[in-house]
């Protein structure tokens, strides 16, 4: 046996219907069109950080299968980049997993370059602008690192 319904209150919370044009001024179609138009950059940013980790976690695996073959250390701080590029002409372990962790440090760099170009593309400054402060804030964190 089920509880008789009761109708709803209009006047009750929960229960207020979105009237077209509350979305700060601006018509429902006004956002469809605009999902539209932010789609490409919504793809290519998603695009830049699954390659991105799928790079980065490939090297990490491909390093520490090649340390563990070779039965080499691996090491406890990731060395210069020019120590990196030598030793991973040369083959080392570690310098394959120092070049995982460089790609997991440039994928959130790259994404954020190709949100920029993306919304300089589109001619929105505004949120351009935005995506190169969020891009000098992670230059700059990375360089402040690399010179600690």
């Amino acid at each position: 046996m089920s509880a008789p319904s009761t109708p709803r209150d209009e006047a009750s919370p929960g229960t207020e219907s979105i009237e077209p044009g509350s979305f700060i001024g601006k018509e429902p179609a006004d956002f469809d069109a605009r999902t539209v138009e932010l789609l490409p950059i919504y793809q290519a940013a998603g695009s830049v950080l699954t390659w991105g980790f799928r790079v980065a976690a490939s090297l990490l695996i491909i390093g520490i299968t090649v340390a563990l073959v070779r039965q080499e250390p691996l090491a406890r701080r990731a060395e210069p980049l020019p120590e990196v590029v030598s030793g991973l002409l040369e083959g080392e372990a570690r310098r394959i997993v120092d070049l995982a962790i460089v790609a997991m440090i440039a994928t959130p760099v790259v994404t954020t370059l190709v949100v920029a170009i993306g919304f300089l593309r589109l001619r929105d400054s505004l949120y351009a602008g935005l995506s190169l402060v969020v891009l000098a804030i992670l230059g700059t964190s990375i360089a402040v690192a690399l010179l600690a």
